[in-house]
């Protein structure tokens, strides 16, 4: 779950997480805007020791507010 700080606007235009596994890095997530609030869930779930969040695009410095990996329910 990503949050942006968006009481001066949405900034972030596009981002990726990656996750560390040893010294590789792999991107698992690659997407627009963040807004209030975006949601993203994995395909399947996956071990690391790293996330790192990489804003690759923004209209001016981006706010990140509450970054927050967690694992979910999935329906059985």
């Amino acid at each position: 779950m990503l949050q942006e700080d968006i009481t001066r606007g949405q900034r972030a235009e596009s981002f990726t997480v990656d996750i560390r596994h040893g010294t590789a890095r792999k991107a698992v997530v690659q997407a627009g805007t963040i807004g209030c609030k975006r949601i993203e869930q994995l395909s399947a779930p996956v071990t690391t020791c790293g996330v790192r969040l990489r804003v690759l695009g923004a209209r001016a410095n981006p706010r990140v507010a509450k970054p927050g990996p967690y694992k979910a329910s999935r329906p059985g």
